[in-house]
């Protein structure tokens, strides 16, 4: 990253000794490597906290999610989003709902099926 050469080395350390002087040079340097290595250490944690996030399972999911939704396949995401539907509403106590969303959720995935079967047969029209 920094090209330093001896030359530029010897010219901080002459300047570093006139402006702290040389009695006070080793608290300045050792509070220097101090500062430098918190740095550090924040990069870091900081690193591995972004990681952490970017391995989390909840990430993965959602892209698995688009890549569905892309896909057109929308079994798969009806099954997640009934699952966090279920988890969400017994942790609430709403327990009776969870068969009316299921049968949104059935009525979602018909649609899909329909849209899938229209799209086909335009296609088919298209083609001859």
């Amino acid at each position: 990253m920094f090209d330093f050469g001896w030359q530029e080395f010897m010219m901080i350390a002459f300047v570093l000794v006139l402006v702290v002087g040389p009695k006070d040079l080793p608290k300045v340097l050792r509070a220097f490597t101090k500062v430098t290595g918190q740095a550090r250490q924040m990069a870091r944690e900081f690193t591995r906290s972004l990681e952490d996030v970017a391995a989390d399972s909840d990430m993965k999911d959602v892209k698995t999610m688009v890549s569905d939704l892309q896909s057109g396949n929308l079994d798969n995401v009806a099954r997640v989003v009934d699952d966090a539907v279920k988890s969400e509403l017994t942790s609430d106590g709403q327990e009776s709902n969870i068969s009316t969303l299921r049968e949104d959720i059935e009525a979602v995935k018909s649609a899909g099926r329909k849209a899938t079967n229209v799209e086909a047969e335009k296609n088919a029209q298209d083609k001859s």
